[in-house]
């Protein structure tokens, strides 16, 4: 296998057809891996030199596991609702939720804030898009100013972190954070509607990057050491992902 295989391969389990994606692994590294995203999409990162026969057969021996990760996702998705950014609706921010409350006003007094317990979205436009827009900004805002302060402090606490790490937002359904080849800290701005443990364990994943550039034993011997709880905080942010993501 030369590169990822954008087709999705087909895993049957039982009466089940389970898609997967195959992806080539950067990180050199000669282990299969499988992945379940908070959404159910299943994910093989597989070495340069895999034929696709045998990773056909080492997703078919973990077939369990994939259809068991699988529902899970599905189930969760289930509660999952489509917004409609009217009063009444709730949203998260750092990790509990608030009513939103929608107020009709002139254009020069729009604005978003959070107020007694709820977050007022005041626009002159009360469409759902231009609610919802309203909103994403104000996270953002809110981001850039919590993220950057709770980063430092994280990175403060890692001796291989030696001056103020970067940081700069990236805007994606899958994925909470990564590295950058430069050192600098991506983030999804939306972070800011989870738990704050949630987030400090997403910045510290992402500087203990800085030390280990991939996921070998020694990245998560770092995070162990410095969160023994964090394998608990990450069930706890997947399985709130599509909640903090449903835009």
């Amino acid at each position: 296998m030369t590169a990822s295989d954008p087709a999705p391969r087909i895993l049957i389990y039982g009466t089940e057809r389970i898609p997967y994606v195959v992806q080539v692994r950067k990180d050199g590294k000669s282990k299969l891996a499988i992945h379940v995203e908070p959404d159910g999409q299943v994910i093989v990162e597989a070495p340069q030199d895999a034929s696709q026969e045998s990773i056909d057969a080492a997703v078919k021996r973990r077939g369990r596991w994939v259809f068991e990760h699988v529902k899970a996702a599905q189930k969760r998705l289930e509660h999952v609702r489509e917004r409609e950014y009217v009063s009444g609706e709730t949203a998260f921010y750092l990790g509990r939720r608030y009513k939103i409350r929608v107020i009709e006003v002139p254009k020069a007094e729009r604005g978003v804030k959070l107020l007694r317990g709820a977050i007022e979205v005041r626009s002159e436009n009360l469409d759902p898009q231009a609610i919802r827009g309203r909103l994403r900004g104000w996270y953002k805002v809110r981001a850039q100013v919590y993220l950057g302060k709770r980063l430092e402090l994280v990175g403060d606490k890692l001796p291989w972190i030696s001056e103020r790490p970067r940081f700069h937002f990236m805007e994606t359904e899958k994925r909470w954070g990564g590295c950058s080849d430069d050192g600098s800290v991506q983030l999804n701005p939306f972070l800011i509607k989870a738990p704050r443990d949630c987030i400090n364990y997403v910045l510290l994943h992402e500087l203990c990057h800085h030390k280990e550039h991939n996921h070998s034993p020694a990245f998560y011997a770092l995070l162990d050491q410095y969160d023994q709880n964090w394998k608990s905080t990450k069930r706890k942010l997947d399985d709130m992902a599509e909640l903090l993501l449903n835009e």
